[in-house]
């Protein structure tokens, strides 16, 4: 089986997830018509769920957390069976997800998921137990290689996971990893996988490599805020040496601290295999 992103295309979204989702729901049966943004910004902007509730009226359930942004999309998009919720969803504790549908008496039961906060989005998902989404979007770090495993520590925010992560917890939570797209990891429940129709391939020849073009890796504010640079292989030394030097004019020139890695992160570092220089 090919890999799905020959059925790419965008309506809204970035990378082709819009084509991907319609060929997932055109191949499999008794996905509930609902779907869930993180992140929802203004509804429509590089949005995966946006054609879904606005265009095949499907219930969309939108969470953002600038509240001038929600009061834009309730008075754009009133006539839409939408929720928007003014919130900032953490992994844990009072305003995780699972508390945000259980106070709000919402189903648990979703059709399409998409995660893409920028911050927390794998203890997000790591820590949901309550819904119950048939497939789920999730944004990884494109620069990181499809074959590391490095996640942030819980609670830290640096350089967010690795498609090869968020396989290893999908594995966890009983789903199968069955597209990458540039930024998004792509799954299934394990109970809708057919080989006939997906891909049962790792997610090393799913991921796409294009993002990696160098060994260095990008932190979540951008590389030119990490203190030191971190790299996937062993660069030469001129590259090293070039990649700190443009580090430090950036810092300059953006009139910004350099961004240094708490001891948790240089830790998953490490055990992940990256170098630090």
């Amino acid at each position: 089986m090919d890999k799905l992103n020959k059925f790419g295309y965008n309506v809204t979204s970035q990378h082709g997830e819009d084509g991907i989702i319609q060929y997932i729901l055109s191949n499999v049966d008794g996905i509930p018509k609902t779907c869930v943004e993180f992140g929802a910004w203004d509804g429509k902007f590089l949005s995966n769920t946006f054609s879904l509730w606005h265009d095949q009226n499907w219930k969309g359930i939108l969470i953002e957390g600038d509240k001038q942004r929600c009061d834009e999309i309730k008075e754009k998009y009133s006539k839409f069976k939408i929720q928007i919720f003014n919130q900032f969803i953490t992994p844990s504790g009072e305003n995780n997800i699972d508390s945000l549908f259980k106070n709000n008496n919402i189903d648990y039961n979703i059709g399409v998921m998409s995660i893409d906060i920028s911050s927390y989005d794998y203890h997000i998902w790591k820590n949901m137990k309550y819904l119950n989404p048939y497939i789920v979007i999730i944004e990884h770090n494109h620069t990181i290689p499809g074959y590391i495993d490095y996640h942030d520590p819980e609670g830290e925010v640096f350089m967010l996971c690795s498609a090869k992560a968020l396989e290893s917890l999908g594995k966890t939570k009983n789903y199968k990893l069955i597209c990458c797209t540039l930024t998004n990891s792509i799954f299934i429940k394990d109970s809708l996988f057919d080989d006939k129709i997906f891909p049962d391939m790792p997610v090393e020849y799913l991921f796409d490599y294009s993002g990696c073009t160098t060994p260095v890796l990008s932190a979540n504010s951008g590389i030119g805020n990490n203190l030191i640079p971190i790299f996937w292989g062993i660069p030469p030394k001129s590259q090293k040496a070039f990649f700190l030097l443009k580090n430090q004019i950036l810092s300059v020139l953006r009139r910004k601290q350099y961004k240094m890695p708490s001891r948790k992160v240089l830790d998953e570092i490490k055990e992940a295999g990256l170098n630090i220089y």
